[in-house]
């Protein structure tokens, strides 16, 4: 038996065996960083392309109202669904100097006119607004058209007379729901990533979840959980900074709060009219962890198989060559002819 043990082949693949286990074991948290780097790469890529998309379509239907605000004609109205439907808006209404809806046009053809919409805030800053100017606002529950009782994010502009006297408000809107199926979806790198639109000041103002709308994060990270205090202030100053960010963060779970899971988060500025907004893409490391582990557990796995079988195969060529050389050692005790003639 020492002699399989010494035989070259034994030491070389048991070796072999051993070095490349503790090699992938030891680097695994290199693959794993590397993973994450490049998942965090990708993750801020996608809020950064969001964030454009969503400014780009937010301002560009401000710009068209503001340009049929001059004439806002019922044939225009409708040249402006047509022209915007494709790109998720549903419909543009028209105020009186009252705030009463006296012109409308939408994807569904509802006339649904003379309803006071006065007491919205979109109504009231344009009673007060100089002509030329549009403003995004917070999203809000329409109340009204195709997209009633839902989120949207209205998009307003002042219309006036010949005389530039205030003569009401042409407003349009982007439904959050067409928002998420047509823009924010389609960034998530991951199936449970997670897309949220929130103020700087922490409002959740976009979210899959219907429940979260309109409450600051920090109403949802309510309960004590390790280091709240510290996460709290780097949510803060990411959320204050003008540009982007990424980093990690240990957060109480999304689905069940009772855990804490490490994520990766970044975030991108959406600059819609004068209204500043982030893009915020949240995506749980486990997921990852388990994927690197998973593949290094395979790897190993066959490398495991492989050097198994080069031992296994070592020693059966030592024991068979151990065998021979045994008989050799016997016959020349024993001076016996090793040449054997078969007739």
């Amino acid at each position: 038996m020492s002699k399989y043990i010494k035989n070259p082949f034994v030491i070389s693949g048991t070796f072999l065996l051993f070095s490349i286990v503790f090699v992938f074991i030891f680097f695994s948290k290199v693959s794993k960083d590397s993973l994450l780097e490049q998942v965090q790469h990708r993750q801020q890529l996608s809020v950064r392309m969001g964030s454009k998309l969503v400014e780009n379509l937010i301002n560009s239907v401000g710009k068209s109202i503001l340009m049929i605000s001059n004439n806002p004609t019922q044939e225009e109205l409708n040249l402006f669904v047509d022209n915007w439907q494709s790109s998720g808006i549903v419909g543009i209404t028209f105020l009186d100097k009252n705030g009463k809806v006296i012109k409308s046009s939408n994807i569904l053809n509802l006339s649904d006119l003379g309803q006071d919409l006065s007491d919205r805030d979109y109504f009231e800053w344009a009673a007060k607004s100089t002509p030329k100017t549009y403003k995004v606002f917070v999203p809000i529950l329409s109340k009204r058209g195709p997209s009633k009782g839902t989120y949207i994010i209205p998009i307003a502009t002042a219309v006036f007379d010949k005389n530039q006297k205030f003569d009401g408000v042409l407003v349009s809107a982007v439904p959050l729901f067409n928002l998420s199926k047509d823009y924010l979806n389609d960034i998530k790198i991951l199936d449970n990533s997670q897309i949220y639109l929130i103020t700087k000041e922490g409002v959740i103002i976009f979210s899959d979840d219907q429940s979260i709308l309109g409450k600051s994060y920090t109403e949802i990270l309510s309960q004590d959980f390790l280091g709240k205090s510290k996460v709290f202030s780097v949510i803060n100053e990411k959320l204050e900074e003008p540009g982007e960010s990424k980093f990690g963060l240990v957060i109480p779970n999304l689905t069940n709060k009772s855990i804490l899971e490490p994520y990766l988060i970044s975030m991108a500025s959406i600059h819609a009219n004068d209204q500043i907004w982030k893009i915020v893409e949240i995506t749980p490391q486990k997921e990852l962890n388990s994927f690197v582990y998973d593949s290094l557990n395979k790897r190993i796995l066959a490398i495991f198989v492989v050097a198994a079988l080069f031992v296994g195969i070592a020693l059966r060529y030592s024991r068979n060559s151990g065998y021979h050389e045994a008989v050799s050692n016997e016959h020349k005790i024993h001076g016996i002819d090793q040449k054997i003639s078969l007739k």
